[in-house]
């Protein structure tokens, strides 16, 4: 019955994602070489639009002599500089679209590198995201009506699901919302009778806290399989894969990307990365992942430096799909902080205290003993005493009462070893690989 209600749902509320989608199931299984050429024709249109409507890549490709029109491969992309997040920030009104389409929007990010961001989407852009996600989904075996759960703690993806009126889409639609930063023992019970009343064909989640409903799931007896989990936002470990597939029996695949470009690439069951070729043009410069977006026309990103490390394969997937490979991406594996009650705090809840914060450049969250933290900010006069206050108020109110917030103003925050520079620093023994919640 409810299968057959979020099928109608679907139709109702998502028929232009449901249009797209079926579009990707059919791009997928093109030949490698029919899925570059149809990137290469999406790249010239993007570089082309982003040339007449952006004032920054107006001007660059003035200065650099560039014409989107003589672009033959993505090779020819090493006309132009890399983009970094400093002049994303600094130049973030000359990177708006003149032509961006009326429901283009804010969004924003506290990004693994903890230095906020702003960067506009709009509704067409949204829904191509939400396609590869779902063709993601398929490679499980899933199918339409079937439901999903969420283990995840993004503020700004959880409004949707917040209230009378989430609650009644989140029915319909098949979903169920836990929340990745809550990881108490208690909580953990409760979320694992939580998922074995719905029933999800699909977790979603961080590896991470999926990591800790697995080890809590290993322990009891009864245990009901999964069709498969989707991680993301994290690095996933091999230990933690293999505790995930013995605590759900199921396949577990990974996608990689990040909020400003979507969904990068996606794991499929045989093992292989999957570039979303017909959403982004994913370079390694230096062994540095430089990603190019295909359908954000409010807001074009050329050439952005993503700031993780990788490499590319030119080997064909057994799977039979022709999209492009990666053969090894190092990400970033999150943090994990203790609170004085002895609580396990995803470190991602402290990025997302973070985002959309007013005069904030970068930040760095430093456990230094139980009960304090200290809060590197490199920031202006836009982030003052009561934006201070809003984010203490939030780490005692869901995090800890006991924590002590110390406040450090900074000029500049050293990057780690290496050379990227970690938003959140615990405790040597607080990872929660090592302990779990009882």
């Amino acid at each position: 019955m409810r299968r057959a209600l979020f099928r109608s749902y679907a139709a109702l509320k998502a028929r232009a994602l449901l249009s797209q989608l079926d579009q990707l199931e059919r791009t997928q299984w093109l030949s490698h070489e029919a899925i570059v050429s149809l990137q290469r024709d999406k790249l010239v249109k993007m570089l082309e639009h982003a040339g007449r409507t952006v004032p920054y890549y107006r001007e660059l490709y003035r200065s650099a002599g560039f014409d989107p029109r003589a672009v033959a491969s993505v090779a020819d992309l090493r006309a132009l500089p890399l983009l970094d997040r400093d002049v994303l920030q600094q130049r973030y009104v000359d990177f708006r679209s003149s032509a961006a389409p009326p429901d283009a929007f804010e969004r924003a990010t506290g990004g693994s590198t903890g230095r906020p961001l702003r960067f506009l989407a709009d509704k067409h852009e949204m829904t191509l995201r939400s396609a590869h996600i779902y063709r993601h989904l398929r490679w499980f075996g899933w199918s339409l009506g079937d439901r999903v759960a969420y283990v995840w703690g993004s503020d700004i993806d959880s409004r949707e699901h917040r209230g009378l009126q989430g609650a009644i889409h989140d029915w319909f639609a098949g979903i169920l919302w836990l929340d990745a930063f809550r990881l108490g023992s208690d909580q953990l019970d409760a979320d694992l009778e939580r998922l074995a009343r719905f029933e999800p064909a699909v977790v979603i989640g961080y590896p991470s806290s999926l990591h800790l409903l697995a080890r809590r799931a290993l322990e009891k007896p009864a245990r009901k399989a999964l069709r498969g989990i989707e991680t993301s936002a994290e690095q996933l470990a091999p230990d933690v894969r293999n505790d995930l597939v013995q605590a759900f029996g199921c396949a577990v695949l990974d996608r990689y990307g990040c909020r400003e470009a979507g969904v990068i690439a996606h794991e499929c069951t045989r093992g292989s990365l999957h570039i979303n070729a017909e959403a982004v043009v994913m370079e390694v410069v230096e062994g540095e992942v430089v990603v190019t977006t295909l359908n954000n026309r409010s807001m074009p990103l050329i050439r952005y430096r993503v700031e993780d490390l990788a490499e590319l394969s030119e080997e064909a997937c057994p799977c039979g799909r022709g999209l492009p490979l990666v053969r090894r991406l190092r990400g970033r594996l999150s943090d994990i902080v203790r609170s004085p009650s002895g609580r396990l705090i995803h470190g991602e809840f402290f990025t997302h205290l973070f985002y959309g914060a007013a005069g904030v450049k970068s930040f760095q969250v430093a456990q230094v003993s139980p009960e304090r933290l200290d809060i590197q900010v490199v920031a202006d006069g836009l982030f003052d005493a009561q934006a201070r206050t809003r984010i203490e108020s939030a780490i005692r109110d869901h995090a800890d009462a006991a924590f002590h917030v110390v406040w450090l103003d900074v000029e500049h925050i050293e990057p780690g070893p290496s050379g990227k520079m970690r938003f959140i620093l615990p405790l040597p023994d607080a990872t929660a690989s090592k302990t779990v919640p009882r």
